[in-house]
């Protein structure tokens, strides 16, 4: 009886030490406001500063004013890259990038050709026991991510050769890649030439013919004016791509339990918020440009010649270890629910 006492009394002061450095913690936590630096490249007119905005009002008055948040748009504390890097470092504490591939391969999965079919079904993905379990190794590579959300929906193909109707018309075209694998092995597969140029440099090789075309969201295509420059667009929803909101795991283990919380659920949802705010701003570039190029949107059997030919890009991923073929069917069977 005596030593069932004992082990009672033991949990509970272990249980009363745990309160005591939680409390202690917090009222640190309270003394001094915590700063969280935020930076993104997007200007102040886009979803992605708005959606920001909404997270530095909810978090500073969710959590009684024990953070500031400073957000630093437009590529001020330079490119995406050596933004996230800086995430990494603990320099800043969090970004908003489409540089995700670096930071969590398996995150490419989402960027799989013709994977998806509409917007509902992603985020079914994005915020639910998956996409969590897509980002769960982040943190192995100096990240933590709290919540995921559309960086530009569908992307389509731009060019100004001829219109794109089938496979065949994309063979040969100079089509300017960002540096995401991906995106480079579908142009291969379906005969492009994927040609290497920097994202502010885009409308002057379209221009010049150094490039032939380029593919993007709409909401890219009318930011960087690329509907002045192209003759044509297919309508081709060919890919979609993630935005992850990553954090400093050192920073965000730091913060007591309740904080923690605060930060997860507000980032959580402003990322819906960015995710409606991107589908009003998606639907709004389209009426810009829908009269500035010749419009062509495929019919289903010339949207599964594209998946056809495409179908070798997920196998080289599923051979190289990235994911299995299991999770990229189970993806497309709940975004299809």
């Amino acid at each position: 009886m005596k030593k069932v006492f004992l082990l009672a009394l033991c949990f509970f002061l272990a249980g009363a030490i745990i309160s005591i450095a939680g409390a202690q913690k917090e009222a640190e936590e309270a003394a001094k406001p915590i700063v969280v630096k935020i930076a993104y490249a997007q200007p102040p007119e886009t979803p992605r500063h708005k959606s920001l905005l909404k997270f530095k009002e909810m978090l500073e008055q969710k959590s009684n004013g024990a953070f500031v948040v400073e957000l630093y748009h437009s590529g001020q504390l330079g490119t995406e890259a050596e933004m996230t890097d800086q995430v990494k470092l603990g320099t800043i504490q969090a970004c908003r990038s489409g540089s995700f591939e670096k930071v969590e391969p398996k995150l490419l999965i989402y960027t799989m050709p013709f994977l998806f079919t509409e917007i509902k079904g992603i985020q079914k993905i994005t915020r639910g026991p998956i996409g969590e379990k897509i980002v769960k190794d982040a943190e192995k590579n100096g990240v933590i991510v709290l919540a995921t959300g559309d960086a530009g929906p569908f992307r389509h193909f731009t060019n100004n050769v001829r219109p794109i109707k089938k496979p065949d018309d994309m063979v040969g075209l100079k089509m300017r890649t960002p540096p995401i694998d991906s995106i480079i092995k579908i142009m291969e597969a379906i005969g492009a030439n994927p040609v290497s140029i920097a994202y502010a440099e885009v409308y002057m090789a379209l221009k010049t013919g150094v490039a032939d075309g380029e593919e993007n969201p709409f909401i890219n295509i009318e930011a960087m004016k690329f509907h002045e420059v192209q003759k044509y667009c297919t309508v081709v929803n060919y890919q979609y791509h993630p935005e992850p909101f990553f954090f400093n795991p050192d920073w965000y283990h730091s913060l007591s339990s309740k904080h923690q919380k605060i930060v997860k659920e507000v980032a959580q949802e402003t990322m819906i918020i960015n995710d409606n705010l991107m589908e009003e701003a998606t639907q709004r570039a389209y009426n810009l440009i829908k009269d500035s190029m010749e419009f062509y949107v495929l019919s289903d059997a010339e949207r599964q010649l594209f998946i056809d030919k495409t179908k070798s890009v997920p196998d080289y991923y599923i051979k190289k270890g990235l994911f299995t073929r299991e999770e990229l069917e189970e993806i497309r069977r709940i975004a299809g629910e």
